[in-house]
């Protein structure tokens, strides 16, 4: 917004305190969005972590099951 020299001091103060609450509200819907965003890439990254657990536990077992079964055939 430029400034208008025609215009009252005191109505240029209150346009621009309108403009700062505004932005003040857009900046907490950032926050909250923000926010929602982190909780959902954590939530993710704890199931990429337990799927990694849960494919190595099943290789683990394979192997094992594999290991039983070929001692067992000689």
């Amino acid at each position: 917004m430029a400034p208008n020299p025609d215009r009252d001091p005191a109505v240029e103060i209150a346009l621009i305190r309108a403009d700062l609450e505004a932005m003040q509200e857009d900046l907490k819907a950032v926050r909250k969005e923000l926010k929602d965003l982190l909780e959902a890439w954590n939530t993710a990254t704890g199931m990429v972590r337990f799927v990694k657990w849960l494919s190595t536990f099943a290789t683990a077992l394979a192997v094992l099951y594999a290991t039983v079964k070929g001692l067992s055939g000689r």
